[in-house]
């Protein structure tokens, strides 16, 4: 594995690092995202993969596309959401790994 990076971030950078945890520090979030692990999904499908109503879980989607995670695709009548980064399932499996979480 190679070696971490010194080179600081700017403020900038870590404002929008800043938006991008923030948005993922919920819980139901964080699952609408495992839920895009498989693929884009319309809203329907995700809140009955996440057992969240259709409201909460547009709420939850506009701030995650906020922060850059999500990306929304009009198709007709129906808006189907994809992950825009994929590096975000990259950050949630250090997380998990780390034993963040993780119930001991």
């Amino acid at each position: 594995m190679g070696r971490a990076s010194t080179k600081k971030p700017t403020d900038r950078q870590l404002e929008e690092l800043s938006s991008v945890f923030a948005a993922l520090s919920e819980p139901s979030r964080l699952k609408l995202v495992r839920a895009l692990m498989g693929g884009p999904k319309t809203v329907n499908a995700l809140a009955e993969a996440v057992g969240l109503k259709q409201g909460n879980v547009s709420k939850h989607l506009s701030v995650l596309a906020a922060a850059s995670i999500v990306a929304r695709e009009q198709e007709g009548n129906f808006a189907r959401y994809s992950i825009l980064d994929p590096r975000v399932f990259e950050l949630c499996r250090i997380m998990c790994e780390s034993g963040r979480g993780a119930s001991r």
